[in-house]
């Protein structure tokens, strides 16, 4: 199969858009407390912080101009604003940004698909994208997850 540059540009332009829905879908039929326990996912590094690394590469100030889809999905969990300082609800965002990082983890994994069909040079490109697309989604869910966690732990009376 022979595309010009144009069909192929289309075509995966549109399997990018199918790797999110993709991942999207894995990502919220998945268990939390099975997402959680993933290391790279649930835990936080000395390295972090608290969140403060993230802070240092101004996330502040570009966090909130990503799109955030978690409420487009059935039973979704919109994260773009805080609904409530219950420790409860609390957890459970913190919790559900481990599930969002997962899915941008997916999409970008499924980046080396390009691999199969397109020269060396495009799947490298392909992921080095994937990784420019995904990347700033990881951070911001990281980070808000640290913040979440020092919110629970300073809103949590003591025994």
């Amino acid at each position: 199969m022979n595309l010009d540059i144009l069909g192929v540009i289309a075509l995966c332009a549109a399997l990018w858009a199918s790797f999110h829905l993709i991942a999207g879908y894995i990502a919220q039929r998945l268990p939390l407390d099975w997402l959680t326990r993933w290391p790279i996912i649930g835990a936080s590094y000395g390295w972090e912080e608290s969140g403060r690394c993230y802070e240092r590469l101004g996330i502040r100030a570009w966090k909130d101009r990503l799109p955030e889809a978690g409420g487009l999905l059935r039973d979704g969990f919109p994260k773009r604003r805080l609904a409530s300082v219950d420790p409860e609800y609390l957890d459970r965002f913190a919790r559900e940004t481990s599930r969002a990082e997962f899915g941008h983890w997916l999409t970008w994994a499924l980046a080396l698909t390009f691999f199969l069909w397109t020269p060396a040079w495009m799947g490298l490109f392909m992921v080095v994208y994937g990784g420019l697309v995904n990347l700033p989604f990881i951070l911001v869910q990281r980070y808000n997850r640290a913040r979440l966690r020092r919110l629970i732990t300073r809103s949590t009376p003591l025994a």
